[in-house]
Parts: C-alpha cells; sequence; structure tokens
C-alpha cells in the first residue's frame, strides 16, 4: 500500500471516530440529545410540565427593514425557584425558534444546525414558531445561572435573534416572581 493512501486511510478512520465521539456527548453536539437532563450539563432547570405557572413572560420577534431579527426583550431576570410560561410571538414573514440552553450548549448546538440547516428542534426546551404564529414553552428555573435563548436558523443568531436569562435569589420588585 503506498504512504498517501495509507495517510489519507488513517485520517478519514480518525476523522470517523473523532465525530462519532462528539456526536454522543449530549451537551449540545446532537440533535434532540436534552443536553439539559445530562449529569455534566450546566443545570438551566427542567420543563415544566405539570408545575404550576409563576409568571408569564411574552416575547415578541421583531424583523427589521435593515434586516435584523431580534427578540424583545432580549435580557430578562427570573428569580430561582419560578416556573415560567414564555409565550412568543412570531408576527413576521420567517419562520423562527427559540432554544433555550447553556451558552456552551448553545456555541456546540449551533455548529451542529450549521452542519444541519434543515433539523428542526422537538426538545422540551425549544419550540418551532412558524411565520405569523404563536408558542409557549414552559420552564422551570430551579438553580441560579445564567442561560441563553436564541434561534439557531443559520444566520438568524448572527442576524441579532439572542438574549440572555439571569436567574437570581432576588429580584428587583418591578420585575416579577
Amino acid at each position: 500500500m503506498n504512504f498517501g493512501v495509507l495517510t489519507l486511510t488513517l485520517a478519514v478512520c480518525c476523522t470517523s471516530i473523532a465525530s462519532g465521539v462528539l456526536a454522543n456527548t449530549r451537551i449540545g453536539d446532537q440533535p434532540h440529545a436534552q443536553g439539559y437532563e445530562q449529569p455534566e450539563h450546566i443545570s438551566i432547570g427542567k420543563p415544566a410540565a405539570d408545575s404550576a405557572i409563576t409568571r408569564t413572560i411574552e416575547i415578541n420577534i421583531e424583523e427589521t427593514k435593515s434586516g435584523y431579527m431580534l427578540f424583545e426583550p432580549d435580557a430578562i431576570h427570573i428569580k430561582e425557584g419560578s416556573v415560567v410560561r414564555f409565550v412568543i410571538n412570531n408576527p413576521g414573514d420567517l419562520d423562527h425558534e427559540f432554544f433555550l440552553g447553556s451558552f456552551d450548549e448553545i456555541a456546540k448546538h449551533k455548529q451542529w444546525m450549521q452542519k444541519h440547516p434543515d433539523m428542526k428542534h422537538e426538545d422540551s426546551n425549544a419550540v418551532f414558531l412558524s411565520s405569523g404564529l404563536s408558542e409557549t414553552l414552559d420552564w422551570e428555573f430551579s438553580n441560579k445561572t445564567n442561560l441563553e435563548f436564541v434561534c439557531l436558523i443559520p444566520g438568524h443568531r448572527e442576524a441579532g435573534m439572542f438574549g440572555v436569562i439571569m436567574v437570581h435569589d432576588h429580584l428587583a420588585r418591578d420585575q416579577g416572581k
């Protein structure tokens, strides 16, 4: 066997093995992995399917004439222990999504989405928003943390579709529970 073919064969094998290892970390590298359930994952809370809602937060998506795509509000303070219903409204012309995760998880998942641009999320921590529609996402914020919400459709985050959630053990009086 010639040296060039052997080198190429080894490179392909190593790349395949590395890709398989990374794809199975279940922390944002694999679609619909529910990374928030993994023990090594930074806790962002959990789905609130059977919990009583303590706060409702309305988030509007804006598509500007200059090409920006924004969440309004894009910074949210939440009291630790709150169960929040997000009502996300998409009055625009494009489809979007609302994906809730740790900064690390979102960075890794963004890379995956760039390789698989037609993927749609079916996780408990994400909703797909067709043009002109609204969706809800219920989430229990059980730990103090900072996390991100984002639209991971390729190009949307770069156009401004991201925001931050700060979960504290205390809040100013006018910021809800």
